[in-house]
């Protein structure tokens, strides 16, 4: 990987204690090669990756899923896999009455049996927009979480020349790929701007992320990533959001809780879809980018027996979550999920996200550097 900067004190600090966190972006654990030029790309930190002689291609993904390895990496019509039979759909999806009914029960109350092990949702915010997708493992979308005028603003900050008052983002291009295409190497071909929590642009993003969850702390959100997939040729493959082992420890702020995107334009295809979750006509759960949206799931959940048996009965046979960590979470593989590229010509061809991971507990922000982001600089 090959980085530019304009300081190379800046850069040894970057090193040394980004390097962790960006491996973990996405459920990545990248191999790390840096090389360091004084040169300034954009006004940004440029990283590009380069390629490795020996064994496997850097930025090819070690973490393990549920995912078939025949399977192409964008395949929306592939079987969904059986062995996730405990998970439960929508009523309305559910293969038999039985299983409507389960799903029902565990989306009923103010603390829906559905969400043990996950964040609190606030289901009465935004006007009654928060709707279930999917009850176990939840997923949630809000329409209209950003309006028209927010999501123009938050785009802003992924021109060359961000607006003043922003500070400096830190830009990443990313070209990772496996040449076999199974699901268990992530595939991503992608453009990330990281964006400090001071920036007037995403107060909006950060103040519905707490109206929405509202037992959780802004010093639990990493750093807020906007991702631009230009092009059919840009996507991201079959991955998990939760850390491995190695990254996630206590000084990132422990295993990614929960996920947020927010879909800041319109495009044609660029679908986020879930591998083993059962959308309409017992089809795959896709969202579909539609300008202000949001989705929200849950990539671990905290405790290690069971989560209640109106949701999903943990058994350990199926593998359906991980060992559990130091900080009690234990990951979903059940949230499996791809970034579906976009077409078409123009902007039609081109999908924004904002994106935003919560841990389960105060997470330490390195990427401008330590002390150099902090969560209390927010303009909330």
């Amino acid at each position: 990987i090959y980085v530019t900067t304009a300081s190379r004190g800046v850069m040894k600090s970057y090193h040394r204690c980004a390097a962790p966190l960006l491996a973990g972006v996405a459920g990545l654990r990248l191999t790390w090669s840096l090389s360091l030029d004084r040169s300034v790309v954009g006004g940004a930190f440029l990283i590009a990756r380069k390629p490795n002689s020996v064994g496997r291609k850097r930025g090819t993904a070690t973490l393990s899923s549920s995912c078939s390895s025949s399977d192409d990496l964008w395949d929306a019509d592939s079987p969904l896999q059986q062995e996730w039979a405990s998970s439960l759909p929508m009523p309305e999806n559910a293969r038999d009455p039985s299983m409507a009914n389960r799903a029902r029960n565990a989306m009923r109350g103010t603390y829906p049996t559905a969400l043990e092990g996950r964040c609190n949702i606030n289901l009465d915010g935004f006007d009654g927009r928060v709707q279930w997708l999917h009850v176990d493992p939840p997923v949630m979308l809000v329409d209209d979480f950003l309006t028209d005028t927010e999501c123009d603003a938050v785009l802003e900050l992924t021109n060359v020349s961000p607006p003043p008052g922003v500070g400096r983002v830190i830009k990443i291009e990313s070209r990772l790929s496996d040449s076999n295409k199974t699901r268990a190497s992530a595939s991503r071909s992608s453009t990330t701007w990281y964006v400090r929590y001071a920036a007037a642009a995403i107060a909006p993003l950060l103040n519905g992320l707490l109206e929405l969850l509202p037992k959780v702390a802004l010093e639990q959100l990493e750093e807020v990533q906007l991702v631009r997939y230009a092009g059919e040729g840009q996507g991201f493959g079959w991955h998990e959001d939760a850390l491995g082992v190695d990254a996630a420890t206590p000084d990132v702020g422990g295993q990614r809780v929960a996920t947020l995107l927010v879909y800041l334009d319109e495009c044609d295809n660029g679908r986020t879809l879930f591998h083993d979750l059962m959308g309409v006509n017992n089809q795959r759960l896709a969202v579909s980018p539609k300008r202000g949206r949001a989705l929200l799931f849950f990539p671990a959940a905290t405790g290690t027996t069971t989560l209640g048996d109106a949701a999903s009965l943990i058994d350990d046979s199926r593998k359906t979550f991980g060992d559990a960590y130091f900080d009690d979470t234990r990951a979903d593989h059940r949230t499996s999920h791809a970034g579906e590229p976009p077409s078409g010509d123009g902007i039609k061809g081109q999908k924004h996200i904002a994106q935003l991971w919560i841990h389960s507990s105060e997470h330490t922000p390195v990427v401008f550097g330590r002390g150099m982001n902090k969560h209390a600089e927010a303009r909330l």
